[in-house]
């Protein structure tokens, strides 16, 4: 695949495309928002368990911590 049909395909923005812009030009083209994506169930449900799933083994490294420094020997 040709570099160019690369980035359209990928949803990149062109390089021509960007290095054409004047600074201030690019700076308003990068600030304009995006809206958000709507996800369906399963991905919902996926970011969800990672949630979960990050605060347990948080707790997990914490409560280690806690435990090694209270049963560390003096």
């Amino acid at each position: 695949m040709q570099d160019h049909q690369q980035h359209i395909y990928l949803g990149e923005p062109e390089e021509d495309l960007i290095e054409s812009l004047e600074p201030d030009q690019l700076v308003i083209e990068m600030d304009k928002p995006v809206s958000r994506r709507r996800l369906n169930g399963y991905t919902t449900a996926g970011l969800w368990a990672l949630r979960v799933f990050l605060l347990t083994i948080t707790g997990m490294v914490i409560y280690a911590f806690v435990a090694g420094v209270i049963n560390t020997p003096r």
